[in-house]
């Protein structure tokens, strides 16, 4: 397809490394909450240097085809607790609440792991990790079928932040700040107390270039984060009424849906704007987007195309979106000016 000859009824973007930047905010937390979840809850001796980097976060999602930012930042912790000599499994706590967890998941590691966060850096091999997740299909299912299973019992990952998904709620602890993380939650943070990473995030897209395509075709917004999150965002940035339409994960929940690399939440979007099928497109980051894409395609027709801004490495996931078959990679969002706008 030509670039300059796009024609769609409806444009859906997604938000991380689309609308906003997320290399400072949601990867950055990927990391943190990977090192907290191992000093702070398993009890590893700490460094004063980060366990991973912003490249390996960056490469496991692109590569291993993640689109939720908790389950990515699982994924990191269940290959390093399978680093870690075979733990016995204590008695689950009775009271299922968060300090429980972080009691139960201490007495586990009781401070008798001999291994450290500087051994563990030393000996991790993220390319080879993410190929291994890659080729069991990607994403979380993967990454439990693709790794060890001694330790699975260490990562806590499941139920509600409020009670139960010790991964989720150091997550949303940084991300949010201890104001916000309250505010939302209607609970005092338990593992930090500091300032939101919310606050850090800024536009990618050239509010220029979001200003004309909006004018010239309704644009739709789906996103793998949190309602209040999105809306947050939108109204940080002002940039709310450009958007006919926004799909949360809120929205996939509440609807029985599921959530990328499932068609629905693109199909939802357009719906939500047309009623009857259109010819749309749809601009994400990641091969599952693509999936998505080529999914919601079948059903209706949908233009896929891609964006590289996000990534690290931009070749290996150009040559994964090219594996995709998406119709269309760019660079940068604002590559869409040239694409849409005459």
């Amino acid at each position: 397809m030509s670039e300059a000859k796009l024609r769609v009824d409806a444009l859906v973007l997604t938000i991380d490394d689309v609308l906003v930047d997320a290399s400072h905010s949601y990867r950055e937390i990927v990391r943190q909450t990977v090192q907290l979840y191992l000093e702070y809850a398993i009890g590893l001796p700490g460094s004063d240097e980060y366990l991973l980097t912003i490249e390996e976060v960056n490469r496991l999602q692109k590569i291993g085809n993640f689109t939720d930012y908790w389950e990515l930042a699982t994924a990191f912790i269940l290959y390093f607790v399978e680093m870690l000599p075979p733990v016995g499994i204590p008695t689950f706590p009775s009271k299922v609440h968060v300090p429980a967890i972080i009691a139960y998941l201490q007495t586990a590691g009781g401070g008798r792991l001999q291994t450290t966060i500087d051994d563990l850096r030393d000996r991790k091999n993220i390319p080879e990790m993410a190929a291994r997740v890659a080729e069991a299909g990607g994403g979380i299912e993967a990454a439990y079928k693709a790794l060890p299973s001694d330790n699975h019992h260490l990562v806590v990952d499941v139920g509600e932040i409020t009670r139960t998904h010790l991964v989720g709620r150091i997550f949303q602890e940084i991300y949010l700040g201890t104001d916000l993380f309250e505010q939302i939650y209607e609970q005092p943070p338990v593992t930090v107390q500091t300032t939101g990473y919310i606050d850090k995030e800024s536009l990618l897209i050239d509010r220029d270039t979001l200003t004309g395509i909006s004018k010239k075709i309704p644009l739709a917004l789906i996103s793998n984060r949190p309602r209040i999150e999105v809306n947050y965002i939108l109204q940080a940035q002002n940039i709310a009424t450009y958007f006919q339409a926004i799909v949360s994960l809120d929205d996939v929940r509440e609807a029985g849906g599921k959530p990328i690399p499932d068609p629905w939440p693109l199909l939802e979007a357009v719906q939500r704007i047309y009623p009857t099928p259109v010819h749309s497109a749809f601009i994400g980051t990641t091969p599952g987007d693509m999936e998505a894409a080529r999914a919601a395609n079948k059903i209706e027709p949908f233009t896929t195309i891609a964006c590289l801004a996000g990534a690290h490495d931009k070749e290996t996931l150009r040559q994964e979106f090219e594996k995709q078959k998406a119709n269309i990679i760019l660079g940068h969002p604002n590559n869409l000016r040239d694409l849409i706008l005459d």
